[in-house]
This record gives structure tokens, sequence and C-alpha cells, in this order.
């Protein structure tokens, strides 16, 4: 009967329980008898030759609604489970297959991430511990106790608080686990386009695989080629092509974005060398150089993502933070090339590098997930999105412009030779941001009024859109006007961008809309945002205080 539940619940919802399932979850774990938890050993390893590594990496597999290599389900496994792409430093593949060769041991492991901390303390555990074990929450019990009146609360549509949704996060995992204590893998083509992918079990290939595994016999190779060989006969038209699998498997391991950034920031080092004049006749060439390899190495990676998935580069949050570094980085190289100062070599190379590095290390979904059909069939959704994200990297870019424009002015004054040069870059940065976002908001009511017959809703993104745009339209004209000068256009410069910050990121997880990646649920802010705002606000008091003490000074 749990098996039952869980599998129904695994084929209707990937992502979000099922409140009916919850509650038969909850029911027959409060019935069942207790677990007896033992104390957490080393988990046993299963020890996968090269070979064998090799094939299994490459096995198709459907998950979360796309075909893909085992090697990605692991890494998104893994990674969903634990908090991390690698579990004590082991190729998530391997992880997988010890828990499947191994399960009961590994339900004794802690695996299970808890990063909250009022859920650690309502299921009992300590301050500092982060991670849970399947049997402890069975134990124990107190995971489903907690689980019947948060699926009352999705029944009468009110909102969660963020503990009720971390605990529906943290049932998200056990049931993940759950699916593959007891195998349920979806490795077996169907016989009809269309169709979902059957269960491995009961096949005898993965059987035998398993259990060639758990013994550490050496013919694990052999038996994963049959296995692979199998299952491409099973339906050689909707097995994926091997080089598709194989391309995916070496994105994942290369990690292109992780190359990228550190080309871009070494890029940016030496540009500033250059830009503040230090003599060395190579330096912009090299500069330039590692900034085109950067550039190329993350075009590289997205044209991969768009290959893989058949869709825009940014159909999710983590998407959009590749495009628009991306974005920022060609727009900073073709002023470089124009201005040819190295500021705006070293801004689109450190915008790339923060962007790509917080990419990485925000609780963000990597993985290429499929989209519903009318964001991947409409055109015009697609251009309005490329574009609205794309014009938050000018802005950006004049960010970071105008930081080092609050620096030179800390350090010199308004005497300092860098200042006129870096009021301009700002001025241009900004001009551009603006033009691209106004394109991307029309762009987005004419897709509005096609789909909804209306222009404008006043949903918050759309709003917030327009209050940043408007915000920045008003510094151009005070630049223009005279009003804005040196380094109060800077200032506000950075005070805009918290705007484009509520607007990029605020909005997607904290708002209610048609926007909402999170659909207004509540969510714990992030340490480091707060450390930025706090920091990004001192950083505007300082200069302020000091335009202000200068000009009181006598001439």
């Amino acid at each position: 009967m749990r098996g039952q539940v869980l599998q129904s619940h695994m084929e209707c919802c990937n992502a979000r329980p099922d409140p009916i399932a919850v509650c038969l979850l909850s029911l027959i774990f409060l019935l069942c008898g207790t677990a007896q938890a033992a104390e957490p050993e080393s988990p046993p390893k299963v020890s996968v030759s090269a070979a064998a590594m090799k094939e299994l990496q490459e096995l198709a597999i459907q998950h979360n609604g796309r075909v893909k290599p085992f090697d990605s389900f692991a890494w998104e496994t893994v990674d969903r489970l634990t908090g991390s792409a690698r579990f004590r430093d082991e190729d998530p593949v391997n992880t997988i297959l010890s828990i499947v060769a191994h399960p009961d041991a590994w339900q004794e492991v802690p695996l299970l991430s808890v990063p909250f901390g009022p859920l650690r303390e309502a299921l009992g555990l300590g301050r500092r511990t982060t991670h849970v074990s399947y049997n402890e929450l069975i134990s124990t019990r107190k995971l489903m106790r907690m689980l019947p009146p948060i699926v009352e609360k999705q029944q009468r549509s009110e909102k969660l608080t963020m503990l009720e949704n971390e605990t529906m996060e943290l049932f998200d995992r056990f049931v993940i686990f759950t699916s593959l204590i007891k195998q349920e893998l979806h490795l077996v083509p169907p016989s009809k386009s269309g169709q979902a992918w059957l269960p491995i079990l009961p096949a005898e290939e993965w059987v035998g695989l398993i259990s060639a595994l758990r013994e550490g016999n050496a013919s694990s190779a052999q038996r994963a080629h049959e296995l692979v060989q199998r299952l491409q006969a099973t339906n050689p038209s909707l097995y994926p092509a091997r080089w598709r699998l194989r391309l995916e498997v070496i994105y994942n391991h290369l990690g292109p974005f992780r190359i990228a950034r550190l080309f871009y920031l070494l890029a940016a080092v030496l540009l500033l060398l250059f830009a503040v004049n230090v003599q060395w006749v190579r330096l912009p060439g090299i500069g330039i150089g590692l900034y085109g390899a950067a550039l190329l190495i993350h075009a590289t990676g997205i044209l991969t993502r768009v290959v893989l998935g058949g869709r825009p580069p940014v159909s999710n949050f983590y998407e959009t933070m590749l495009w628009l570094p991306f974005v920022g980085a060609v727009l900073a190289l073709v002023f470089e090339r124009i201005y040819r100062s190295g500021f705006f070599g070293f801004s689109g190379g450190i915008l790339a590098a923060i962007v790509l590095l917080l990419a990485d290390h925000l609780p963000l979904d990597p993985s290429i997930s499929p989209v519903v059909a009318v964001l991947r069939s409409n055109l015009w959704l697609t251009i309005h999105v490329l574009t609205v994200v794309g014009s938050y990297a000018p802005i950006a870019l004049a960010t970071v412009l105008a930081h080092l424009y609050g620096w030179f002015f800390l350090a010199g004054g308004e005497q300092h030779p860098a200042l006129p040069s870096l009021s301009r870059y700002l001025y241009r940065s900004i001009q551009v941001g603006v033009v691209l976002l106004s394109a991307g908001i029309m762009l987005g009511a004419v897709w509005a009024n096609a789909s909804w017959g209306r222009y404008w809703g006043w949903d918050p993104k759309e709003t917030w859109a327009l209050i940043t745009l408007l915000w920045y339209l008003s510094v151009l004209h005070g630049r223009f006007a005279g009003w804005l000068k040196g380094v109060w256009m800077a200032l506000c410069t950075i005070a805009g961008f918290f705007l484009l910050l509520m607007t990029y990121y605020g909005v997607s997880f904290y708002l209610v809309g048609l926007h909402s990646y999170a659909g207004g649920s509540a969510k714990p802010m992030p340490p480091l945002l707060i450390a930025y705002l706090l920091a990004e606000a001192a950083f505007i008091a300082w200069v302020a205080l000091r335009a202000v003490n200068l000009r009181r000074q006598p001439v």
C-alpha cells in the first residue's frame, strides 16, 4: 500500500506533493511500527569500473518530464536530496547506484538536507544538524505529524508560512529517496511516442547489474553494456541519440560556466590594471584575449543548453543568470572596442564573474527542465523575455561603473582624472539599458494583449519594471538637464539597482503574479542578499557624506 501511494505521487506530481498522497502517507507512517535508528556509519559504496561508469552515465532515463542521461538524473537528485551536487565528494552516479544497491544501509545515513533552522527545531534536531536520515524521519514521526495541517491549508488555497514550505520541501526529499530505494527508475522506452517511460524493474539485466555492483563483480561493465543495448532495442525510434546523451554528460562534467567565470575574473584584473595606467605593453592584449575566451566558453555553454533542451535559454531563473552576464559581457566588449579604456572590460568581466558565481552557489535549479508549450512555441514571448532580461545587463554594467566612480571619488575627490570618462561611460550604459527595458516592456504588452486580451494588468513584474524604467529615465533626464552631476549620478545609479533587484529577484520569489517562480510562497531571504543590501547602503552613505563635506569646504 505504501509503495502504491508513493508511486502514484511520483507519477502525478514530480515537484509538489499531492495533498491526498501526503495525508495517506502520513497516516500510514503514524500507524506503522517505528524503525530503530542506528548510529550513522560510513555507508557502503559500490565499485564502478571506468567502462561501466561510461555506459551508465549515458543511460537514458525519463525524469521530471524530460528524457536525459542517467548522469544528469544523478546530479539533480543528489543535489535535491543533500543540497549539494556531490555527497562526500563522490561522483553522483556512484552515490545513486550505492543507494540502489544498499538501500537498508543508506536509510541510516543523514542524507536529506534540512537547511531551515526552525524546521530543524520542530523535528527535534540540533541547531547545527543540517541533514537527517530517512529512518530518523520514520522513527520520530514528527515530519508526518506536521503534514496534515499543511495539506488542509493547501486545500483552502491559503498561503503557507516559511516553516510550512520548508516542511513540504523536506517531504519532497523524503519521497525522492523512497523512489530510489524502491528502484522506481523510468529507464524503459514506451511502445508509442507521447507515453511515459516504464520502470526498469523487474528487468533481468538491471537486477543482474545491481547484483554485480553490490558484490564488486568484474562483470558489471559487460552487464551495463548489455542493459544499454537491450533498452535501445526496445524502441530505437524513441531512444535518444548517443551523441546527445554524451554531449550532456560532457556538459555536466566540464562545467563551462565555472571555466568562463575564472577567465572573466582574470581578464577583469588585467583590464583594471590597464585602466589605471599600469605600464605593460601586453596587458590589454592578454586581458582582451582572456575576455574573448571567456565569452566564447560562456556562449558555448548557453548554446549547449539550448540544443539539449530544445528551447530558449531563459526558461527558468537559473538560465536568466546565464543570459544576463552574457549580454553584459558582449555590450562591455563593444564599448571597450569603442573607448579602449579598460573600464568597460573590467566592468563586464567582474559583472559576469560575480553573476556566474552566484548562479552556481545560490539555491537555484540548474537542470535543463522542459517548459510549457506556450513558452516554447510563442516567438514574441521569447523575444520579450530575452530583451527584458538583457536590459538588466547594461544597468548592472552601469552599477559597476558607478561603484568605480565612487571609489575613485573617495580616493581623489572630484579632481580624480578618471571621473570625467567614467561619468560618460555611465551615461552610455544607462541609455542602452533604458532602450532595451522600454522595448522589453512594450513587447510584453503586445504578447499580453494577444494572450489575455489586455496590454497592461498591473502585475507585480510589470509594475516594478515600469518603476525601474521611470527611475533610470529620471537619472538620464537629470543628467541631461544638469540636475544630476558627477558623484550624485553615480549614487542614483546604485540606488536604482535596488529597484532592479526587486524587479528581477524580489518579484520572482516573494510576490504573487504571472512572473513569479515561487508563486509568492514565503522563502527566507538569503543572508548574502541581506549583507549586500546593508553594505551597499553603507557605501552610498559614505560617498554621499564625503561629497557633502567636500562641498562645504571653502574653495
